[in-house]
Order: structure tokens, then C-alpha cells, then sequence
């Protein structure tokens, strides 16, 4: 329960709107923005686990934000090759296709992080 609590917290109460609006921008900006990110979703995970397990949340973090790896997922999964609906097709509702990738996003996090925090 304190692994949910801590991913809410630094993915949702903690990532401000300039976060969730630029780290996935080209560049020098979304680069650093994620990286801010990242470390801030990661630094309350050392309250339950070590410093190796924090590191690696946060890596994985990053690479799941910044690479787009839960859009590509979800466009794999559809068998899609259009990505303007995070992975959907076209016809699906945009309200449908946010959530539904906000929750894949989520679960990612989450098993990654039980994953990381059960191991190290």
C-alpha cells in the first residue's frame, strides 16, 4: 500500500504542469524536465527501500516518460500505426484513449516498482 501511495504521490500531487507539459517535448527541455521528474518521483521511495531500488525507479521512470514506451505499447497491442490517440485509433473518444493510458502508464510504474523494491 505505501509503494501506491508513494507513486500517487510523485506522479500525480508532486509533477506540476510544467512537468507533465514538457517532459515529453524534443530536446534540451523535455530531456530535463523528465530528468526532474523523474528524480522527484523517485526521492520518496527511499523512505521504504534502498538507495540501488530509488536509483533504478527513477531510471525506469524516465525511460517509460520519456521514451513513449506506453504509447508504443498500447499502438503495438491495437495494432495500430496511428499514435495521435496515445495508441488508439482514430474513432476511439480522446476521453477513453486518456484514461485508458493514464491507467497502462500507472500500471507500468507500479509493477515496475514492486518489481525493483521486492528485489534490491
Amino acid at each position: 500500500m505505501i509503494q501506491l501511495l508513494l507513486h500517487l504521490f510523485g506522479d500525480f500531487v508532486v509533477q506540476n504542469d510544467w512537468m507533465a507539459l514538457n517532459k515529453k517535448e524534443p530536446g534540451w527541455i523535455g530531456i530535463k524536465t523528465c530528468a526532474i521528474h523523474s528524480i522527484t518521483y523517485a526521492l520518496p521511495f527511499l523512505l521504504i527501500t534502498s538507495i540501488w531500488a530509488v536509483l533504478l525507479i527513477g531510471i525506469t521512470h524516465y525511460i517509460i516518460d520519456r521514451g513513449h514506451l506506453v504509447e508504443k505499447y498500447i499502438q503495438w497491442h491495437n495494432g495500430e500505426t496511428y499514435s495521435k490517440n496515445f495508441g488508439y485509433g482514430k474513432d476511439r473518444p480522446f476521453a477513453i484513449s486518456i484514461w485508458l493510458f493514464i491507467i497502462t502508464d500507472n500500471t507500468f510504474h507500479l509493477i515496475i516498482n514492486f518489481a525493483l523494491i521486492a528485489l534490491l
